[in-house]
């Protein structure tokens, strides 16, 4: 049995990781869900962005989109285990901040890796 992995405001995964994007639309609205793998804690999470999102808690302000494009999305970890000492005010996840390579451009395929 693995121990437990506690919750870390610090760590931080410096690679860009490849998700499972999905769009969705809502009318007009499209928004972007990115599933995959924590590797700091090992935990499936999902992350949904929305364009004109507001500013990421952890790391201050990463900018608002107004589409897709080519640049990495960064994100805290979004699982739903228990991770010791998670403060309250973070109700999923582990701490990390991880880096996400964007959607894949229409006509791709779109992938993940572990």
């Amino acid at each position: 049995m693995t121990p437990p992995i506690p919750y870390d405001p610090d760590a931080v995964h410096t690679a860009t990781l490849t998700f499972r994007w999905v769009m969705r639309r809502n009318g007009d609205d499209a928004s972007y869900e990115a599933s995959g793998t924590c590797p700091v804690c090992t935990c499936p999470m999902t992350r949904t962005w929305t364009f004109g999102q507001p500013p990421v808690a952890k790391g201050g302000f990463f900018g608002r989109r107004k589409e897709p494009g080519p640049e990495p999305y960064y994100t805290v970890c979004q699982c739903r285990t228990l991770h010791m000492n998670r403060p309250a005010s973070e109700p999923r996840g582990c701490g990390a901040l991880l880096t996400i390579a964007p959607p894949p451009a229409p006509g791709h395929s779109a992938g993940a890796t572990p």
